[in-house]
């Protein structure tokens, strides 16, 4: 428990949860937090200049999909998974890349694959997403958080205008994060680790071919976005589903139920109209 605790960070309701899933034992909270108390276990928390705790958004006041924070994962990174996994991957000739866009409110999350990592793709993902969500009843302005990298805007104020200016008849503004601020993708960031511990661990290596691995990634986002609980800030352990519905946003769940695909295969159907367009 302490060991878990260091590791993941995870404070009492959300560790519980944890070992059970993992270890299948279940500990009540008030035990977890006795041990971690006794053990001075602290709490990594991130502060601000004045000593309080720095949130990234007003949670309680956000309206469903309209602040998304977008990135990418090497699933090849060499950190977080063991040896054998990162083999297989290339072995079975897997998909590389992840690329995800998560709400900041609800928790739900939008995913896609790919071999190769471009701006081609990091465009064509956000388009399909936008095009998905108003296709789905979402009606306010999208915000988009992303971070400077090369399939996105990579720095450049030129091309983050020209992006800008493609995605205004979707009503949809990316946010580009100063230089080393990761902080503020926080909430991705961690969806990353999930990913990590219960989907690619585990899953990775039943998958023989990339059909195979896009069936495992879509029920493990219908899980993330209709059963798994979240305990992020605001959340109080409801599922993305729970929350849209607690939110009482007007919108289908059908909203949740995003295709995982694979951007190469996009490619081939709509990517050279993209390709014209951002380059």
């Amino acid at each position: 428990m302490v060991q878990e605790a260091k590791r993941t960070g995870f404070r009492y309701r959300r560790l519980s949860s944890y070992i059970q899933r993992k270890y299948s034992i279940k500990i009540s909270e008030n035990t977890i937090k006795v041990i971690l108390k006794r053990r001075q276990v602290k709490k990594k928390t991130k502060r601000s200049a004045n000593g309080k705790r720095r949130h990234l958004y007003e949670y309680e006041h956000l309206i469903p999909f309209s602040q998304l924070q977008l990135d990418t994962k090497h699933l090849l990174d060499k950190k977080s998974l063991p040896e054998r996994v990162y083999s297989h991957i290339k072995e079975k000739a897997l998909p590389q890349y992840e690329y995800n866009i998560i709400d900041a409110c609800t928790r739900a999350r939008f995913t896609a694959y790919s071999y190769e990592l471009n701006s081609t793709f990091g465009f064509m993902f956000i388009v399909l997403v936008g095009l998905w969500l108003r296709a789905h009843g979402v009606r306010t302005p999208i915000t988009i958080r992303l971070d400077n990298g090369k399939e996105f805007c990579g720095g450049s104020e030129k091309k983050l205008r020209q992006w800008n200016e493609y995605l205004s008849p979707l009503c949809i503004r990316l946010d580009a994060i100063p230089p080393r601020a990761t902080y503020l993708m926080g909430i991705i960031e961690n969806s990353h680790r999930a990913d990590d511990e219960y989907f690619l661990m585990i899953h990775a290596e039943r998958c023989t071919n990339t059909l195979q691995f896009l069936y495992k990634a879509q029920r493990w986002q219908d899980t993330w976005n209709f059963h798994r609980p979240s305990y992020g800030i605001a959340m109080n352990g409801l599922t993305p589903y729970e929350k849209l519905k607690q939110k009482d946003a007007m919108l289908n769940k059908h909203i949740l139920t995003f295709p995982v695909m694979l951007m190469e295969t996009v490619f081939t159907k709509v990517g050279l109209f993209t390709k014209y367009f951002i380059n």
